[in-house]
C-alpha cells in the first residue's frame, strides 16, 4: 500500500504596509517644509520707498500718533510717458470710535494751485508725471506730497500699486469684479449724494486678495518685489489691503466722500480745449470737516481749542494754506490773516500748554515741528487759545 505523500505548504505570512501610517507623515512633512519655503519667500518680498531716499521725506508723511490712522491708496495705470495716476483713495479710521470715511479722488479731476510752475491746472492723473519734470527720479514723492497739499492734511502711510504691480496681482488674483448693489450698504453718503461706481474701485480690489491665493503661488508673489511703493513691510500692505473690505463690511460707520461728484468739482474751460472738471475745495473742505469732527480723539474734541494762524512773510496766502491744513487736521481756525510785521522764524504761542496739549500736537504735525514754542501771548490783539505766526524759516518746508 502506497503511502500518499503529503505536502504541507508553509505559511508564509507577507509584510503589510500600513499606507496612511507612511503617507500621512510625508504630507506632514511636506506641507510643513512647503510653509517654511513659504513663510522665507513671502518674507523676503520688499516695498519700495521713493520718499526715504531724500532728507526731506519727513515733509512728505505725517508723524502724528493719535487714534485715526490715515492710509493713501494710489492705483496706477499704462507705462512709459503714458504711465498715469487712475484712482485714489484715502481710508481714515478711528477704531476706538469705531468710525471711518473713505475718500475717492478720480485721476482725472484737476487741481488748482500749480499754476506757477506749469502756466495751468494739472490733473491728478499727471503729478508723477510734472514731478518728474520737474526733478527727475522724484516723480512719486512730487505726487504724494501734492496729494496731501489737494487733500488739506498728510497720512502716515501710503501704499501705491504701480501698473507693474497691479498687472501682477492680476494675474495671480485674477480681474476685479464689477461690484454689486448691495456694497452701497456698507458706506453712509451724508454730503454729496451717492457715490459713482469707481468709488468702490477699493473695495473690489480688497475682495480680490486670496489667502489660498497668495499661498499656493508664493513664486508668482515673489515677482511683486519692489513693484509697490509704501512706507510700509509688503505683510504689513497684503494684509491692509485683503482686509479692507471686510473692515468696512463689519458694521462699522464708513462715510462716503466721493470728488468726482458735482457737489465738489467746478467745470472750466480748459487753455488746451474742452471742459475739465477742477476740485472744489471750499465745499471738500466742508464736507471733510463735518466727518472730521465725529471721528476726532475724545482727548482733541474736549479741548475744543481756538487757534489764529498769522502770515509774518511776505508771500501772499501762507496763512490761507496753514489755517486750511490745520483745521482739516481736527482743530478750530477761529481767525486768520497778515501779521503786523514780518518774522524770520515761526512762533506758536499757547495760553496753557498742559490744557492744549492734543492740539499742540496737530499744529506741531502741521507745522513739522519748525517753530519756537512760546507761552505766553503775542505782541499784538489775539483772542486765540493757540497763536500761530508763520516766519520766513517755514520755506524750508516745501521741498520743491
Amino acid at each position: 500500500m502506497k503511502r500518499k505523500r503529503v505536502i504541507r505548504k508553509k505559511n508564509r505570512k507577507g509584510i503589510k504596509i500600513n499606507l496612511k501610517a507612511v503617507i500621512l507623515p510625508l504630507l506632514m512633512v511636506a506641507m510643513l517644509l512647503y510653509i517654511i519655503y513659504f513663510t522665507i519667500e513671502f518674507l523676503s518680498v520688499e516695498t519700495a520707498n521713493p520718499v526715504a531716499e531724500h532728507v526731506a521725506s519727513h515733509t512728505i508723511l505725517s508723524q502724528e500718533k493719535s487714534d485715526m490712522e490715515k492710509t493713501l491708496f494710489i492705483f496706477e495705470r499704462e507705462t512709459g510717458e503714458a504711465r498715469k495716476i487712475v484712482d485714489v483713495f484715502v481710508f481714515l479710521q478711528n477704531k476706538n470710535k469705531g468710525i471711518s470715511l473713505l475718500v475717492y479722488i478720480p485721476g482725472s479731476i484737476y487741481f488748482e494751485g500749480l499754476e506757477e510752475e506749469f502756466g495751468s491746472p494739472i490733473s491728478v492723473s499727471s503729478l508723477r508725471y510734472a514731478g518728474d519734470f520737474l526733478q527727475e527720479g522724484r516723480g512719486v514723492e512730487y505726487a504724494l506730497w501734492q496729494l496731501s497739499e489737494i487733500l488739506g492734511f498728510r497720512v502716515q502711510n501710503y501704499i501705491w500699486i504701480t501698473t507693474e504691480a497691479y498687472e501682477s496681482m492680476v494675474e495671480i488674483y485674477g480681474e476685479p469684479k464689477t461690484f454689486k448693489d448691495r456694497d452701497r450698504l456698507s458706506y453712509h453718503s451724508l454730503i454729496g449724494g451717492d457715490p459713482a461706481d469707481s468709488f468702490y474701485g477699493l473695495s473690489t480690489f480688497s475682495s480680490l486678495i486670496s489667502v489660498r491665493e497668495t499661498f499656493f503661488k508664493i513664486g508668482k508673489v515673489k515677482e511683486l518685489n519692489q513693484q509697490i511703493f509704501s512706507n510700509l513691510s509688503f505683510p504689513t500692505i497684503m494684509r491692509k489691503v485683503s482686509s479692507f473690505k471686510k473692515e468696512i463690511d463689519s458694521g462699522e460707520t464708513t462715510y462716503a466722500l466721493d470728488v468726482s461728484r458735482p457737489s465738489f468739482s467746478v467745470e472750466k474751460f480748459s487753455e488746451s480745449g474742452g471742459i475739465v472738471g477742477s476740485i472744489n475745495v471750499k465745499e471738500y473742505d466742508k464736507a471733510l470737516r463735518s466727518y472730521i469732527s465725529k471721528m476726532a480723539d475724545k482727548g482733541l474734541e474736549q479741548e475744543r481749542v481756538r487757534v489764529e494762524v498769522y502770515n509774518g512773510t511776505d508771500i501772499l496766502g501762507r496763512a490761507v494754506i496753514y489755517s486750511r491744513k490745520i483745521q482739516n487736521s481736527g482743530c478750530d481756525v477761529v481767525r486768520f490773516g497778515n501779521a503786523p510785521k514780518r518774522y524770520e522764524k515761526t512762533y506758536v504761542y499757547i495760553s496753557d500748554e498742559t490744557q492744549f496739549k492734543n492740539s499742540l500736537k496737530v499744529v506741531s504735525d502741521v507745522l513739522l515741528e519748525r517753530f519756537e514754542l512760546l507761552e505766553e501771548r503775542p505782541s499784538f490783539m489775539t483772542t486765540g487759545d493757540i497763536v500761530v505766526i508763520l516766519g520766513d524759516d517755514i520755506a524750508h518746508t516745501e521741498i520743491f
